[in-house]
């Protein structure tokens, strides 16, 4: 009996917050700032918004770090593990010229931990095609250094990053296994009766939806346990707020052309202020930074010169880091479409082109994880599934996404004049950490008027 792994990575929204009439409701200002002094506990009435007014720190100065940019980006870590997901994000990419959104990080998380369990060429496809070094030890430090930078909390943001491998009471899973797991990847190995579906598949999808705060609510089904032996669950939240906020009442209808023929009246939300900005003539782009407070996490627009410019930057994407690192601090217009989609994403072809091919054969090697398999009792990959979803408002954003890998078998200013940029017409976007420059969240805009999405391909 061939074991088969499948593996589901489902991603959610970056939300920026607003409404149609340019007024946000009480809820959400609670959520994103809690209860402010001015909002009165026997009143609930919220305070019409002229002008969103600047942050002054404590000290009187301009220098406070948690509001104003420095002179220049983050010093951020050398980028030598973006490589897959960058190519990831391209594939995803000439698939269609529909909206996508895609967790990179997620799916390389699930990925990674996956390999520690692989031997042979199952281990050496996974290993090339996600870009890791000879040395194991300096893979695993890599990711333990990434996976803590992302856990650091912060009164600003929010950001829950959770593991979980969940192992048939019928298997026998190594120890060694489980210790890297936890060490490395902070990943906790918990056991579970798959052969009661209905509870198995309710106990995984509440602690999935607790870790998203209720944005991921039915993960899995009975039907998609109910002959499972491993399963490997990777969850992601994300919340900030920008740090130069669209004011609310500057939020006015406008047309986004989603082709040279077809164009839809949407809001658009615009703030004027400083950000990193560049023209990029590579790319025949405009690229816009646009910090969230705390300055850890940024979100980077891409928008094209042309209406027909976007398969040019997507082209160019796998060599954008260049161009990011070009980007000058100056006074931008910035004028940005509210949006919202779901995405769902089918990635098992995509892998395969990439070269992770023997991971769904029926000669997969996947010994690592538990005893008892033989040679024909294996784990193989049957699956590569993402779920997500993004929402985009005045106030700020929240990202959050699941990455699932199954596996099932029976054995036991100073510039005179401000910059302009008018988002207007597709463009590229991806939120990233600015310390380890890993991608959170790369997506496309296509269509700000489209609420799902879905690539299959097999």
């Amino acid at each position: 009996m061939i074991t088969r792994i499948g593996l589901a990575l489902f991603i959610a929204p970056c939300i920026l917050c607003g409404n149609g009439n340019n007024v946000i409701d009480p809820d959400t200002l609670r959520d994103v700032f809690g209860n402010p002094e001015y909002y009165s506990a026997a009143s609930q009435t919220v305070p019409v918004i002229s002008q969103v007014s600047p942050v002054i720190p404590a000290s009187e100065t301009l220098t406070d770090p948690d509001y104003w940019d420095v002179d220049e980006l983050p010093a951020a870590a050398v980028a030598d593990y973006d490589k897959f997901d960058w190519s990831i994000t391209k594939r995803v990419a000439s698939t269609s010229d529909a909206n996508f959104l895609l967790s990179p990080l997620g799916l390389k998380l699930a990925l990674a931990i996956l390999t520690e369990a692989a031997t042979g060429a199952t281990k050496t496809e996974l290993s090339q095609v996600l870009g890791y070094e000879l040395d194991r030890n300096a893979v695993r430090r890599k990711y333990a250094s990434i996976i803590e930078s992302l856990q650091k909390e912060s009164p600003q943001y929010i950001l829950n990053l959770g593991s979980r491998i969940y192992i048939d009471d019928s298997a026998q899973p190594r120890q060694r296994f489980a210790a890297i797991a936890q060490q490395f990847y902070r990943t906790e190995l918990k056991s579970v009766d798959f052969h009661q579906p209905i509870a198995a598949a309710k106990s995984i999808n509440d602690w999935v939806a607790n870790v998203t705060h209720g944005r991921i609510t039915n993960l899995i089904n009975p039907d998609d346990v109910s002959k499972m032996v491993v399963l490997i669950l990777n969850t992601l939240y994300f919340k900030g707020s920008w740090r130069h906020q669209f004011a609310p009442n500057a939020t006015r209808d406008g047309l986004f052309y989603s082709s040279p023929k077809l164009s839809k009246s949407i809001p658009f939300m615009n703030v004027k202020s400083k950000f990193f900005f560049a023209e990029s003539t590579n790319l025949d782009a405009k690229i816009l930074r646009m910090p969230y407070l705390g300055n850890k996490f940024a979100m980077y627009v891409i928008v094209p010169n042309s209406l027909t410019g976007l398969p040019r930057v997507l082209e160019g994407i796998t060599n954008l880091r260049p161009e990011i690192d070009a980007l000058q601090e100056r006074l931008v217009d910035v004028t940005l479409p509210k949006f919202k989609f779901d995405y769902t994403s089918h990635l098992d072809g995509l892998l395969k082109d990439m070269g992770v091919r023997q991971a769904f054969e029926d000669t997969a090697s996947f010994p690592g994880i538990a005893r008892g398999q033989s040679l024909v009792q294996r784990l193989r990959i049957t699956k590569v599934l993402q779920r997500s979803g993004i929402e985009v408002n005045e106030l700020g954003s929240v990202a959050y996404s699941a990455t699932e890998i199954s596996l099932v078998n029976k054995f036991g200013e100073d510039d005179d004049a401000a910059a302009e940029v008018v988002a207007n017409k597709p463009f590229f976007f991806f939120i990233q950490d600015e310390t380890t420059r890993q991608l959170l969240f790369t997506g496309r805009v296509a269509d700000p008027a489209l609420v799902d999405g879905a690539l299959k391909l097999s």
